[in-house]
């Protein structure tokens, strides 16, 4: 009996342990979620600086068959481009390099950042391709663009947020400029893509039985 007894409470304790293990690992990912949101820059920062330091975000490092890039090539027609949450710089690298004269990568994280630019000089783009470390929220941009791109980016800034930072980069857009915005889903963000409705002439945009969502605006 006294080995029984035993038997069974390690294996509760084993439970116990790895229990508070998941426990942890669920409020690290609710907490990410939320500070990304509604998080100081700073905190912002740290988390992305984590997890692009870690290589969460590595198997993202090759999309060179997504079909924003269609979708950029059409309406920079090679213009500039504002990339806001450009990540470790996929969009400036993939993007065929006749199909813009100008780029600016910005993100608030600086470890993407410093891969951005890494493999921009890796790929003999680094006279065109810049960076800036800074919280989209919070940038202010110092010329015009033909495309203002969120890429996987505007689901970050909370919906009630969305418009109000979509007219404070409307300014930055040239004459005949537009919004190109890619988000992985328009099911789980369809909050988003209504007020982008609602408010802004649809240029164009990916199908609606594509589970993605690509939205050109003006």
């Amino acid at each position: 009996m006294p080995s029984q007894r035993c038997g069974a409470e390690c294996a509760h304790e084993g439970c116990r342990v790895a229990l508070s293990k998941g426990l942890r690992r669920l409020r690290k990912v609710v907490d990410s979620r939320f500070f990304k949101r509604w998080g100081s820059s700073e905190r912002k920062k740290a988390i992305w600086d984590q997890e692009f330091g870690s290589g969460d975000w590595r198997y993202l490092d090759s999309t060179r068959d997504d079909a924003v890039y269609g979708y950029l090539a059409r309406h920079c027609a090679g213009g500039t481009i504002l990339d806001l949450g450009c990540g470790s710089g996929n969009t400036a690298n993939e993007l065929d390099d006749s199909a813009y004269s100008q780029y600016l990568g910005v993100d608030v994280s600086e470890k993407a950042i410093l891969m951005a630019i890494a493999r921009s000089r890796r790929n003999g783009r680094e006279a065109k391709n810049r960076y800036v470390c800074a919280d989209v929220e919070r940038f202010v941009p110092d010329a015009r663009y033909e495309v203002v791109l969120f890429r996987e980016s505007l689901f970050y800034v909370p919906v009630s947020k969305v418009l109000q930072l979509l007219e404070r980069y409307r300014q930055y857009l040239t004459k005949d400029g537009v919004f190109i915005v890619r988000m992985c889903s328009r099911e789980k963000h369809r909050a988003i893509v209504r007020r982008i409705e609602r408010h802004y002439t649809v240029l164009e945009s990916s199908p609606r039985t594509d589970a993605n969502v690509i939205l050109v605006f003006r």
